[in-house]
């Protein structure tokens, strides 16, 4: 994915993309991990609502803006969740490898997401699983764990991270921005075909 944008912003796309999980697993250090605005982990805290990043890109030709919209994992926050997912396109999921209930737990929020979309009328959007502090030795979440998660769920995309270090944080990202670009393409090629004149 290349990162370098022209000056032109002809066909641009915005992107909303949902990061949830529970507190502490490190969602925020992710997220500006990969926009580049991690300059000082001490700066990090605990977010409250909603921190929202933004990251601008050129993917398979087109200028993106991604907006990676970062929720509060305390439960007092939960109210806003048909806010926060208003218009969103992409989904990630983040627990934290050294607990195994932060994996336990994501469960509350892939049923609020998907009552939501549903409720909504949402077409099914993108959505990875993502494995954070890959830098850290003590972990407790297992192989099984996570392929029982992702069974149960019928998610198709895992990754593990480290937001800390910036390990592989680009990956989910790429992954989905690609996949929500191509599913773009191919309804409106559908569109096409199905109305010529449209």
């Amino acid at each position: 994915m290349n990162t370098m944008l022209p000056h032109s912003t002809k066909n641009e796309s915005i992107l909303k993309v949902a990061v949830l999980g529970l507190g502490s697993v490190g969602k925020t250090t992710i997220s500006k991990s990969y926009s580049g605005e991690l300059n000082d982990i001490d700066q990090i805290s605990m977010t409250k609502g909603v921190d929202i990043t933004v990251k601008r890109l050129i993917h398979q030709g087109k200028t993106v803006t991604l907006q990676i919209w970062d929720f509060a994992g305390q439960k007092q926050f939960r109210f806003m969740i048909d806010v926060f997912l208003r218009g969103v396109k992409g989904v990630m999921y983040v627990y934290d490898i050294t607990d195994i209930e932060t994996l336990a737990y994501l469960h509350e929020f892939v049923d609020l997401t998907r009552n939501y979309l549903a409720n909504h009328f949402y077409p099914n959007v993108p959505e990875v699983l993502v494995g954070n502090k890959l830098d850290l030795e003590q972990v407790e979440v297992s192989i099984e764990d996570i392929h029982d998660f992702m069974k149960n769920y019928n998610i198709k995309k895992h990754f593990l991270v480290s937001g800390l270090l910036s390990g592989n944080v680009s990956e989910p990202f790429e992954y989905v921005v690609d996949q929500i670009l191509n599913k773009e393409q191919n309804l409106a090629d559908e569109l096409i075909s199905k109305y010529p004149s449209f």
